[in-house]
């Protein structure tokens, strides 16, 4: 599984860097550049990695970006809670050469059941433990569905950041979940490029409970 060699690989430290104001991103007036993600993974991760143009090979290009499936919480209860990682690792020795100075800005995941679930279960959604303090948790409704979303809007740091989600049924557990990220990462100075990158896709749950 890719995630794994790259979490050994990009340990490279969770913790925020402080940059001087002006000094990293794009010019002042400029925004960042769009790049594609390309998606790997399996029924229990997904993957994804950018700028697809330079992506190659598990370690190429400036980062990417997970949603894991890890398995059944341990509970007495019935059915237990899930839980699930999410993921951005940015720059140092999981990048490409070009790109191992970018640090990480921002990043946006959402996590949800499907509609049909939605709106015949009841659940809970939550981070634990909430290891940053600029973490932002929250539901919100899209094309009929309640997603958590988790948002780190300032970063400011190279690295990997993993971030633990708990889904909590009250009565079934879902077949599979939605998942989608946003992450905008850039290299430091005052002419480094801003680039900012999303994706979508589903973790079957099932599959991966009865593998």
């Amino acid at each position: 599984m890719p995630s794994t060699r790259r979490r050994l690989l990009a340990a490279v430290g969770t913790g925020s860097a402080t940059v001087l104001a002006g000094c990293a991103g794009q010019l002042p007036g400029t925004g960042p550049r769009r790049v594609d993600a390309v998606e790997t993974g399996d029924e229990r991760e997904l993957v994804w990695q950018y700028p697809a143009a330079d992506v190659e090979d598990h370690d190429d290009g400036i980062g990417y970006t997970s949603v894991t499936f890890d398995g059944e919480r341990s509970s007495e209860q019935s059915p237990p809670p899930l839980a699930f990682e999410v993921n951005t690792t940015v720059g140092g020795i999981a990048a490409t050469e070009t790109y191992t100075d970018y640090e990480a800005d921002q990043a946006l995941f959402r996590v949800g059941p499907p509609s049909e679930y939605e709106a015949s279960h009841q659940y809970r959604m939550w981070v634990q433990p909430p290891p940053w303090p600029e973490l932002r948790v929250r539901y919100e409704s899209r094309a009929g569905r309640r997603e958590l979303v988790v948002e780190l809007p300032e970063i400011d740091s190279g690295g990997t950041i993993t971030l633990p989600v708990v889904f909590d049924p009250v009565d079934a557990v879902p077949d599979l979940f939605h998942c989608s990220f946003t992450v905008e990462a850039s290299e430091p100075g005052p002419f480094g490029e801003t680039v900012r990158t999303s994706g979508r896709g589903t973790i079957d749950v099932a599959g991966a409970r009865a593998s």
